[in-house]
């Protein structure tokens, strides 16, 4: 773990950011070449994960694939931005090339599940760095947002993601990158 001596005071580039020995208790994400710590999630947030990603894997095509704890490239050039979502859906190929972070041109889905103090970032830096990469969809889950926005699905239209329909009462309801149809309380069945 990088103590306080060797820990970058600058801005860091990937080959650094590599380098990097960190504590594996936090999460740690790459942004405009700062490196930006957050808690790790806590039990809710995990069972959420869990259950969305067991159901996006029973749903997916063969060609595609659902990781936890993957990081993005999100801009490679200095100073450089990684990003650690939730939840990414990548093409099959990514797991027989293996790399160190995913290309986001690789990037099918970004899911995002909001902790305490990470909805501004989840719902407007998140939402322009992704599209601003290219990822096509973005997922927010944020449960403790209003009735209406528990769960945000956007597609990259024109270098800009728009909001489409995915709550229908209290049923999650999904057609693109993947159909989906379930109670939305299904997500914190423990």
């Amino acid at each position: 773990m990088a103590g306080l001596a060797e820990f970058p005071r600058d801005l860091v580039t990937l080959e650094e950011w590599d380098a990097l020995e960190l504590d594996e208790a936090r999460r740690w994400e790459l942004v405009e070449g700062g490196i930006v710590m957050t808690p790790r999630p806590r039990p809710l947030h995990q069972v959420v994960s869990r259950n969305l990603s067991q159901l996006i894997r029973e749903n997916l095509p063969a060609s595609l694939v659902v990781l936890q704890e993957v990081e993005i490239t999100v801009e490679a050039r200095f100073p450089p931005t990684v990003r650690d979502p939730d939840l990414v859906v990548v093409n099959r190929s990514v797991i027989d090339r293996n790399p160190v972070r995913v290309d986001p041109s690789d990037v099918v889905l970004v899911i995002e599940i909001v902790s305490p103090g990470s909805r501004r970032t989840d719902r407007v830096m998140k939402a322009y760095e992704y599209a601003k990469a290219g990822i096509e969809h973005y997922w927010i889950v944020d449960l403790d947002g209003d009735l209406d926005e528990r769960f945000l699905a956007h597609v990259l239209r024109e270098e800009t993601y728009q909001r489409v329909g995915a709550l229908v009462g209290d049923r999650l309801r999904t057609e693109e990158p993947l159909v989906l149809d379930i109670a939305l309380d299904e997500l914190t069945q423990p």
